[in-house]
């Protein structure tokens, strides 16, 4: 990949990693209500299992931008 084609493609990243802190952080806020309020088991999981599919999706976006900065560095 070249170097331009990298840039190209940081941008849409780096908007994904900043919605997707936005997310966790409510995801977060909305597990821990659940759990402060006892508002059942079920439900709580089912908010945890959400945040594990953020955090999961997080990490897939911190790894694309990690690629596409080493592409941008690599000698072509």
């Amino acid at each position: 990949m070249n170097r331009t084609l990298a840039l190209a493609q940081l941008a849409p990243v780096e908007r994904d990693i900043r919605e997707g802190e936005r997310l966790l952080s409510r995801q977060r806020e909305i597990v821990d209500e659940l759990e402060r309020h006892g508002r059942g088991a079920s439900t709580a999981q089912i908010a945890r299992d959400i945040l594990a599919t953020f955090e999961m999706a997080q990490s897939h976006h911190l790894n694309d931008r990690v690629h596409l900065l080493q592409a941008m560095h690599r000698k072509t």
